[in-house]
C-alpha cells in the first residue's frame, strides 16, 4: 500500500509540473491506437508527450483557455462537428456540460472569460460568443455568413468577415454598444477580406483579401478600417498573425512555390522567410514571449509538428513524421 501511496504521489507531482511549464504544447495526433486524431501535450523540446483524450472521434485544434489548464477542441464523426473541453486537472471529466453540438472554429477572449465559436447547426454558420462565466449564449451575426471572428485584446469588439454583399466584407462588432449601430462594416471591396485580427494594441487591424482567383493579399488598416495598406506582394499570402508585442506580424505565403511562414514589420518592411521545409505549413502560432512560432508542415501526406527561434531561425522537429501531428498551439 506504501508502495502504491507514493507512486501515485510521484505521478501527481510529475503531472502538475508538466501542466504548470509555461511552454506547454498541445496538438492533435493520430499516433494513436484506433488510429483516430486525439489531443496530446508535451514540453517545447518535444518530450513529456502525453494523450490526454481518448475518443471514437477525431479530435483537432485544441486550444487552452487562457490563464487556465483547461483545453477546448473539436471533435468530429465526419458528419457532425463538436467542441469538448478537458480539464489538465481533471482529465477524466469532460465539460460544456459534455459538447456544443455543431460547434467548430473557436477562439477566446484575452482573459479567458468569453468563448467565440461558429456554429455548423445554424443557417448560414452563424458565429456565438458564450460567456463561460455565466454560461450565458448570444449570437453576434444578423443572419449573413459570418466567418473568421476574433476578439480584440481589450475584449470590447470582435472583427469578422461577413457575406452581407456579394463578396465578404470585414466587419467589427462593439460588444459594449446596445443600440442598433454595433455593428458596422469597415473594409468592402470587390474582393474578399477575411482572416481579420487585432494587433495587441487594437489600433490596427490585419486582413487578407482575396481576389477571384483565391490569390491573397495581406493588408493592415486603422481599428476603424481607415488607411488600407498592402503588406505582401508575390503569391498568394492569409492567416496573419501578431507578435505579442505588436512589432511583427507573421502570415503564410507560396511565393516560394509551398506554403511557407513570413514575418515583417506591420508596415510591410524587413521581411523575412522563416520556413523552408518541402512540406507546405497549415497552421501555426506565436510562443506567449514571442521568441518563436510553433507550426505544422504537410509533406508526403504526413504532418510534423516544428519550433522555430524566430531570431535565429534554428528549428526543431518535435514530433518525428511517423504520424500527423497537426494544430499545435501554446499554453497561455
Amino acid at each position: 500500500m506504501k508502495n502504491l501511496l507514493l507512486s501515485a504521489l510521484f505521478l501527481i507531482v510529475i503531472s502538475s509540473t508538466l501542466f504548470s511549464q509555461k511552454n506547454l504544447i498541445v496538438f492533435s495526433s493520430d499516433a494513436t491506437k484506433n488510429d483516430k486524431q486525439q489531443i496530446f501535450i508535451m514540453d517545447e523540446e518535444g518530450d513529456n508527450v502525453k494523450q490526454i483524450s481518448f475518443m471514437n472521434l477525431d479530435c483537432y485544434s485544441p486550444k487552452f483557455i487562457p490563464h487556465t489548464n483547461k483545453i477546448v477542441f473539436s471533435a468530429t464523426n465526419r458528419i457532425s462537428d463538436y467542441l469538448y473541453m478537458i480539464d489538465l486537472d481533471d482529465t477524466a471529466t469532460f465539460r460544456f456540460p459534455n459538447f456544443i453540438d455543431g460547434g467548430i472554429d473557436h477562439q477566446f477572449s484575452a482573459d479567458g472569460t468569453m468563448l467565440m465559436y461558429r456554429s455548423e447547426k445554424e443557417e448560414n454558420n452563424a458565429v456565438y460568443i458564450m460567456d463561460l462565466v455565466s454560461g450565458e449564449v448570444f449570437p453576434i451575426s444578423d443572419g449573413s455568413l459570418a466567418t473568421h471572428a476574433e476578439f480584440s485584446h481589450d475584449g470590447q469588439k470582435v472583427v469578422y468577415s461577413t457575406s452581407i454583399t456579394e463578396n465578404f466584407d470585414l466587419a467589427i462588432l462593439n460588444l459594449t454598444d446596445t443600440s442598433d449601430n454595433a455593428q458596422k462594416t469597415i473594409v468592402a471591396s470587390k474582393d474578399a477580406e477575411i482572416y481579420g485580427t487585432y494587433s495587441p494594441d487594437d489600433t490596427k487591424i490585419a486582413f487578407a483579401s482575396f481576389d477571384i482567383n483565391y490569390k491573397g493579399t495581406l493588408k493592415v488598416c486603422d481599428a476603424n478600417g481607415k488607411n488600407v495598406k498592402v503588406i505582401s506582394s508575390g503569391g498568394s499570402s492569409y492567416n496573419p498573425k501578431w507578435s505579442p508585442d505588436g512589432k511583427y506580424l507573421a502570415y503564410v505565403s507560396d511565393k516560394s512555390g509551398k506554403f511557407q511562414i513570413y514575418i515583417c514589420k506591420p508596415d510591410g518592411s524587413s521581411l523575412k522567410q522563416l520556413t523552408g521545409e518541402s512540406g507546405n505549413v497549415v497552421e501555426y502560432n506565436w510562443s506567449p514571449d514571442g521568441s518563436k512560432i510553433i507550426f505544422d508542415s504537410q509533406s508526403e501526406g504526413v504532418s510534423a509538428i516544428w519550433l522555430i527561434d524566430v531570431e535565429k531561425g534554428s528549428k526543431q522537429n518535435l514530433t518525428g513524421s511517423k504520424a500527423n501531428n497537426i494544430t499545435p498551439d501554446f499554453k497561455r
